[in-house]
């Protein structure tokens, strides 16, 4: 492993663990009796998700729009329109309608629709899939890897834009990425106020632009700070002590600070951009939320390199190569759990052996998609040691 490997290494990792809390907060949500306190992070899951994916952005392989928009849509969306038909296809719901009590119900751009029949049920998934851009209900998750993908777009245009604002004559470059970098900070803080102001006036777009102008704000965050955060300082090597000792307060300071600011409400969805009472606390809590994820997985990439923390740095990293399974088949999981054993599991106690479920779930399912039914998932085959690897 390089250098350059190793001291941005944490970032799977972080992705790896922001992936998990999404999936611990679906079960939660699944059987209420398992109680995991998954409530009180949902400002900072998928901004974080978005934060540390704009971190990610970069243009550098595709010297046009055209070329970046080619490979975008091979990796994202449509991975995003296959699976959502496929897990569609398999929702059980089709088959007994009288399950239909028991899914999630769904919601169109403000419409709640009336569903009599079948085909009711699969002519509002295929608007919800191609319509407002938040898959079907078999594979609900999706939604934020459409979003992901229009996100990316968009930024992309940002970026262009930020760059023609800047050119002023007789700028170095210095300058001129300074002047850049403020184009991009005054162009995430207008994308904010837009999505704030949609989320109030109850107004939503096709294709989730609310959604998109509000995780705007997070994606362009992270690219701002990505050269701070991939500094090779942050390492710590001349000064380790020091550096360590400055992460370990920076991190309890900033989830100190989350913990006080956080209000835990049930009806907070950034998929449905609801974003809460009030939008500096919305900001704020994120900010800390973030920071204090970002200091806990730097810190964690000096840990001593012994087994027990490889293994759970490895499951993290093998958790984000594989999101885009581990999203679609966790939920098709708790969905079938949901419509057919409720009951059964959420009880107090039993309600945990859902997890156990799910986990072993996607672990099977892993090697089936990224060796078998790869094309859906706009990559390469691999084989099943490679599907299931946690070493480096």
């Amino acid at each position: 492993m390089t250098n350059e490997q190793k001291r941005i290494g944490w970032i799977d990792e972080f992705k790896g663990f922001v992936l998990l809390l999404v999936c611990l907060y679906h079960v939660e949500h699944a059987f209420p009796q398992a109680q995991m306190g998954m409530l009180h992070l949902s400002t900072l899951r998928m901004s974080a998700f978005f934060f540390i994916s704009g971190m990610l952005f970069s243009t550098r392989r595709f010297p046009d729009f055209k070329s970046y928009l080619v490979h975008k849509t091979r990796v994202l969306l449509v991975p995003y329109i296959l699976l959502s038909l496929l897990f569609l296809a398999l929702d059980p719901v089709l088959y007994n309608f009288d399950l239909f009590p028991k899914a999630p119900r769904m919601t169109v751009m403000n419409i709640k629709p009336e569903i009599a029949t079948v085909w009711d049920y699969i002519y509002w998934n295929l608007a919800k899939i191609f319509v407002a851009g938040k898959s079907s209900i078999g594979s609900g998750p999706l939604w934020f890897v459409f979003t992901l993908y229009s996100v990316s777009l968009m930024f992309y245009g940002v970026q262009k834009l930020a760059v023609l604002t800047a050119r002023i004559p007789m700028l170095n470059r210095v300058q001129h990425d300074r002047k850049a970098k403020i184009a991009t900070a005054v162009t995430a803080i207008v994308s904010l106020a837009g999505g704030w102001m949609l989320y109030k006036n109850h107004i939503r777009l096709p294709l989730g632009i609310e959604r998109d102008l509000t995780v705007l704000f997070f994606f362009a965050n992270g690219w701002l700070c990505k050269g701070a955060l991939k500094d090779p300082r942050l390492r710590g090597d001349d000064t380790r002590g020091k550096n360590i000792l400055a992460l370990v307060v920076a991190t309890i300071v900033a989830f100190a600070a989350y913990a006080y600011l956080e209000v835990p409400d049930p009806n907070f969805s950034i998929m449905n951009n609801i974003l809460g009472k009030s939008l500096p606390i919305f900001v704020a809590s994120s900010f800390f939320g973030i920071a204090g994820l970002v200091a806990a997985f730097i810190l964690a990439d000096k840990l001593p390199d012994i087994a027990p923390i490889r293994i759970v740095k490895g499951i993290l990293r093998n958790i984000s190569r594989n999101a885009l399974v581990i999203l679609a088949v966790h939920w098709y999981i708790l969905l079938v759990m949901r419509l057919l054993f409720r009951d059964t599991f959420n009880k107090p106690g039993i309600v945990y052996l859902s997890i156990a479920i799910v986990a072993a779930g996607v672990i099977a399912a892993i090697p089936l998609f990224r060796c078998k039914l790869y094309r859906l998932l706009g990559k390469q085959p691999a084989s099943v040691r490679d599907a299931l690897n946690i070493q480096e």
